[in-house]
């Protein structure tokens, strides 16, 4: 079998070498990640950066045509476990984690509005209209 031919199983055995060796060659990362030190709250620009990443991951996943609850149930999946794994839940300013239905809650509202902002078409009818009621009950009353 010659890989020439299939580019996909070589890309994959070359993804699969670099995931075996990368201990080797930042051993100092990997033992860094597994301690057991106090944890940090995430930053604002982590914070962004996750949210982000999460949004262009629910898009892809709805461009995948993917199910609407699917796509952001695994656009979430990324956000907590980042910021529970790596963060104990903790976010800029707190001094203890946000509850995860808490999380879970504000994360997925966030990922909803910035879905109708970088792929609208991405988010159905029913879920825009539920997520306007929700903003706009957000906003202070203008007196």
């Amino acid at each position: 079998m010659k890989l020439s031919k299939y580019p996909v199983i070589r890309h994959s055995l070359a993804a699969a070498a670099l995931l075996i060796t990368a201990p080797l060659l930042c051993p100092s990362t990997v033992l860094a990640q597994a301690s057991k030190a106090k944890t940090i709250p995430a930053t604002a620009m982590e914070v962004n950066t996750y949210g982000v990443m999460s949004i262009a991951t629910f898009c892809e996943a709805r461009a995948q045509k993917i199910d609407f609850n699917k796509s952001l149930a695994v656009a979430l999946a990324g956000q907590l476990h980042v910021i529970y794994g790596k963060h104990g839940g903790m976010l800029p300013g707190s001094t203890k984690p946000l509850p995860e239905k808490q999380f879970l809650n504000n994360a997925g509202f966030m990922i909803v509005g910035g879905a109708l902002k970088f792929c609208p078409k991405s988010v159905p009818a029913a879920e825009k209209a539920r997520f306007e009621k929700a903003a706009a009950s957000l906003k202070p009353a203008k007196k």
